[in-house]
């Protein structure tokens, strides 16, 4: 008799395990994915653009397995509806998942906000460089003299190594100097205007790339928060969520 008793409760015992299993494996998938994100955002700088870049990629890097989690742990409940903690805690992960889709529609205008400021600051850096070249250029230009020429180049913050003696006249060395400053001007003119273009490119490929994830994510979750989530009648409207039963 006991051993049937065992074996009529085993099928009413599988739902709880299962759920409890569930309930488990999300929020290890939840914690992880959180865990990763803090370690990835250390050390905070947050009014730096390019961390601020490198967190919305992690952010978005970190959707699928928060998604996972979060579909696990709402999971949970539909296993055992019975249970008051499960529901609970399904409750709270689908508001969380609710807000977690408004942060990812706002990432999408922040991070050409971000990029913007971040090519900015690489930008100065090579006109900076170019500004340089072109005062090397016009001292150059100003001199009149040998002692002033060698004068000159002593007082550039890299300079240059001069000869003891010049081998030409000094109307001669000024010219070769020139030619070489303008060949480097040139140079650096024609690489940060590649290295531009590539910003660019690169750029608006991530960008696209990152707005759909987020789009869908968004979309994503949602579906998981439903009535918890502040964006449900928004995308209703654009003919989302209809289901017929």
């Amino acid at each position: 008799m006991d051993e049937l008793r065992l074996n009529d409760e085993a099928p009413t015992r599988l739902p709880s395990i299962a759920s409890r299993a569930c309930d488990l494996v999300g929020w290890i998938l939840i914690g992880s994915s959180l865990s990763s994100l803090l370690f990835i955002a250390l050390p905070v700088k947050l009014i730096d653009p390019a961390w601020q870049l490198q967190l919305i990629s992690a952010i978005l890097a970190s959707t699928t397995f928060l998604l996972l989690g979060t579909l696990l742990v709402c999971g949970a409940t539909w296993l055992n509806a019975k249970s008051r903690t499960l529901q609970q805690r399904s409750d709270f992960v689908r508001r969380a998942a609710g807000w977690f889709a408004v942060l990812l529609l706002v990432l999408i205008p922040y991070q050409l906000y971000a990029g913007n400021r971040a090519s900015g600051v690489v930008q100065a850096t090579e006109n900076k460089s170019i500004q340089l070249i072109k005062n090397v250029i016009r001292g150059v230009t100003a001199t009149s003299s040998e002692p002033e020429l060698r004068s000159f180049l002593a007082s550039l913050p890299t300079p240059p190594p001069v000869p003891a003696k010049f081998d030409a006249p000094f109307g001669e060395i000024k010219q070769r100097l020139l030619i070489n400053f303008n060949s480097q001007l040139n140079a650096a003119n024609y690489q940060a205007g590649e290295l531009r273009r590539q910003r660019l490119e690169r750029f608006i490929a991530d960008v696209t790339r990152n707005s759909v994830q987020a789009v869908l994510m968004a979309i994503a979750f949602t579906g998981i928060a439903e009535q918890f989530g502040p964006l449900l009648g928004l995308f209703r409207r654009i003919g989302l969520f209809r289901y017929r039963d």
